[in-house]
Protein backbone atom coordinates (compact mmCIF):
# COMPACT_ATOMS: atom_id res chain seq x y z
CA UNK A 1 0.00 0.00 0.00
CA UNK A 2 1.43 3.41 -0.95
CA UNK A 3 2.38 5.49 2.09
CA UNK A 4 0.57 8.50 0.63
CA UNK A 5 -2.77 6.65 0.40
CA UNK A 6 -5.52 8.28 2.46
CA UNK A 7 -8.00 5.83 3.96
CA UNK A 8 -11.60 6.14 5.16
CA UNK A 9 -13.96 3.81 7.00
CA UNK A 10 -16.76 2.23 5.02
CA UNK A 11 -20.28 1.92 6.45
CA UNK A 12 -19.33 -1.61 7.44
CA UNK A 13 -16.23 -0.21 9.19
CA UNK A 14 -18.30 2.31 11.15
CA UNK A 15 -20.64 -0.49 12.25
CA UNK A 16 -17.66 -2.57 13.38
CA UNK A 17 -16.34 0.28 15.51
CA UNK A 18 -19.76 0.82 17.07
CA UNK A 19 -20.59 -2.86 17.55
CA UNK A 20 -17.27 -4.56 18.38
CA UNK A 21 -17.77 -7.95 16.76
CA UNK A 22 -14.55 -9.26 18.30
CA UNK A 23 -13.29 -10.39 14.89
CA UNK A 24 -10.38 -7.92 14.85
CA UNK A 25 -7.07 -7.97 16.68
CA UNK A 26 -6.22 -5.06 18.96
CA UNK A 27 -3.92 -3.59 16.28
CA UNK A 28 -6.56 -3.91 13.56
CA UNK A 29 -9.22 -2.33 15.77
CA UNK A 30 -6.90 0.55 16.75
CA UNK A 31 -6.15 1.27 13.10
CA UNK A 32 -9.83 1.05 12.16
CA UNK A 33 -10.67 3.61 14.84
CA UNK A 34 -7.86 5.91 13.65
CA UNK A 35 -8.83 5.77 9.96
CA UNK A 36 -10.72 9.03 9.42
CA UNK A 37 -10.48 10.05 5.76
CA UNK A 38 -7.67 12.47 6.61
CA UNK A 39 -4.76 10.31 7.77
CA UNK A 40 -2.49 8.66 5.24
CA UNK A 41 -0.92 5.23 5.56
CA UNK A 42 2.25 7.14 6.49
CA UNK A 43 0.43 8.85 9.39
CA UNK A 44 -1.04 5.59 10.68
CA UNK A 45 2.38 3.95 10.89
CA UNK A 46 3.17 5.91 14.05
CA UNK A 47 0.42 4.11 15.97
CA UNK A 48 1.62 0.53 15.52
CA UNK A 49 4.82 -1.42 15.99
CA UNK A 50 7.28 -1.84 13.16
CA UNK A 51 6.01 -4.46 10.71
CA UNK A 52 2.36 -4.46 11.85
CA UNK A 53 0.90 -1.78 9.59
CA UNK A 54 0.70 -3.20 6.08
CA UNK A 55 -0.80 -6.58 6.97
CA UNK A 56 -3.37 -5.03 9.30
CA UNK A 57 -4.48 -2.45 6.72
CA UNK A 58 -4.78 -5.04 3.95
CA UNK A 59 -6.84 -7.23 6.30
CA UNK A 60 -9.19 -4.32 7.08
CA UNK A 61 -9.46 -3.55 3.38
CA UNK A 62 -10.14 -7.22 2.51
CA UNK A 63 -12.95 -7.25 5.08
CA UNK A 64 -14.45 -4.15 3.46
CA UNK A 65 -13.98 -2.01 6.59
CA UNK A 66 -11.73 0.64 5.01
CA UNK A 67 -11.20 1.99 1.52
CA UNK A 68 -8.67 4.32 -0.13
CA UNK A 69 -10.10 7.71 -1.04
CA UNK A 70 -9.06 10.64 -3.18
CA UNK A 71 -5.63 11.21 -4.57
CA UNK A 72 -2.37 10.20 -2.98
CA UNK A 73 -0.91 12.60 -0.46
CA UNK A 74 2.38 13.99 -1.77
CA UNK A 75 5.24 13.06 0.54
CA UNK A 76 8.96 13.71 0.65
CA UNK A 77 11.18 10.62 0.62
CA UNK A 78 12.14 9.47 4.14
CA UNK A 79 15.32 11.09 5.48
CA UNK A 80 16.80 7.67 6.28
CA UNK A 81 15.65 4.08 6.91
CA UNK A 82 13.30 3.92 9.89
CA UNK A 83 12.08 7.51 9.45
CA UNK A 84 8.64 8.37 8.08
CA UNK A 85 8.01 10.51 5.02
CA UNK A 86 7.08 14.14 5.58
CA UNK A 87 4.69 16.42 3.75
CA UNK A 88 6.45 19.06 1.63
CA UNK A 89 5.62 22.03 3.92
CA UNK A 90 5.76 20.11 7.21
CA UNK A 91 8.08 21.32 9.96
CA UNK A 92 10.85 18.97 11.03
CA UNK A 93 9.94 16.53 13.79
CA UNK A 94 11.68 13.52 15.34
CA UNK A 95 9.85 11.04 13.11
CA UNK A 96 11.00 12.82 9.93
CA UNK A 97 14.30 14.52 10.77
CA UNK A 98 17.53 12.81 11.89
CA UNK A 99 18.58 15.99 13.72
CA UNK A 100 15.30 16.21 15.68
CA UNK A 101 15.38 12.46 16.35
CA UNK A 102 18.89 12.73 17.81
CA UNK A 103 17.70 15.52 20.10
CA UNK A 104 14.77 13.41 21.39
CA UNK A 105 16.91 10.28 21.72
CA UNK A 106 19.44 12.23 23.80
CA UNK A 107 16.63 13.68 25.90
CA UNK A 108 15.25 10.17 26.60
CA UNK A 109 18.70 8.91 27.65
CA UNK A 110 19.16 11.95 29.90
CA UNK A 111 15.76 11.32 31.54
CA UNK A 112 16.79 7.74 32.38
CA UNK A 113 20.30 8.74 33.50
CA UNK A 114 19.04 11.52 35.80
CA UNK A 115 16.39 9.37 37.46
CA UNK A 116 18.14 6.01 37.67
CA UNK A 117 21.84 6.88 37.87
CA UNK A 118 24.15 3.89 37.35
CA UNK A 119 21.20 1.46 37.28
CA UNK A 120 20.08 3.14 34.05
CA UNK A 121 23.40 2.72 32.22
CA UNK A 122 22.34 -0.38 30.18
CA UNK A 123 19.09 1.31 29.13
CA UNK A 124 20.93 4.53 28.19
CA UNK A 125 23.33 2.50 26.05
CA UNK A 126 20.40 0.79 24.32
CA UNK A 127 18.71 4.15 23.70
CA UNK A 128 21.96 5.55 22.27
CA UNK A 129 22.19 2.60 19.83
CA UNK A 130 18.77 3.42 18.32
CA UNK A 131 19.38 4.80 14.84
CA UNK A 132 15.79 5.66 13.91
CA UNK A 133 12.41 6.58 15.40
CA UNK A 134 11.16 3.06 14.54
CA UNK A 135 13.89 1.50 16.65
CA UNK A 136 13.35 3.83 19.61
CA UNK A 137 9.56 3.49 19.43
CA UNK A 138 9.86 -0.30 19.47
CA UNK A 139 12.10 -0.04 22.57
CA UNK A 140 9.82 2.34 24.47
CA UNK A 141 7.65 -0.40 25.99
CA UNK A 142 10.68 -2.24 27.35
CA UNK A 143 12.14 1.02 28.64
CA UNK A 144 8.81 1.82 30.27
CA UNK A 145 8.82 -1.54 32.08
CA UNK A 146 12.46 -1.09 33.18
CA UNK A 147 11.82 2.44 34.45
CA UNK A 148 8.53 1.33 36.06
CA UNK A 149 10.33 -1.25 38.17
CA UNK A 150 12.48 1.48 39.65
CA UNK A 151 10.28 4.61 39.75
CA UNK A 152 6.68 5.44 40.58
CA UNK A 153 3.87 4.74 38.11
CA UNK A 154 3.12 8.42 37.46
CA UNK A 155 6.72 9.16 36.39
CA UNK A 156 6.79 6.03 34.24
CA UNK A 157 3.56 6.95 32.44
CA UNK A 158 4.72 10.53 31.95
CA UNK A 159 7.93 9.20 30.34
CA UNK A 160 6.03 6.88 27.97
CA UNK A 161 3.47 9.52 26.95
CA UNK A 162 6.04 12.26 26.46
CA UNK A 163 8.53 10.31 24.35
CA UNK A 164 5.88 8.27 22.54
CA UNK A 165 4.14 11.48 21.44
CA UNK A 166 7.42 13.05 20.32
CA UNK A 167 8.11 10.13 17.99
CA UNK A 168 4.78 10.34 16.14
Amino acid sequence: MNTGTILAKTDKGRLEVAGRSGALSAVQRRLLILVDGKKSVNDLGAFVRVGELTGALYHLQDLGLITPIGELELLQPPAAPGFVSSKPAELERPATSPREFTRVRDEAALFVRERLGDAGTPICAAIDRCASPDQLRSMLRGIEVFVGQRLDQQTTQAFARHFGALLL
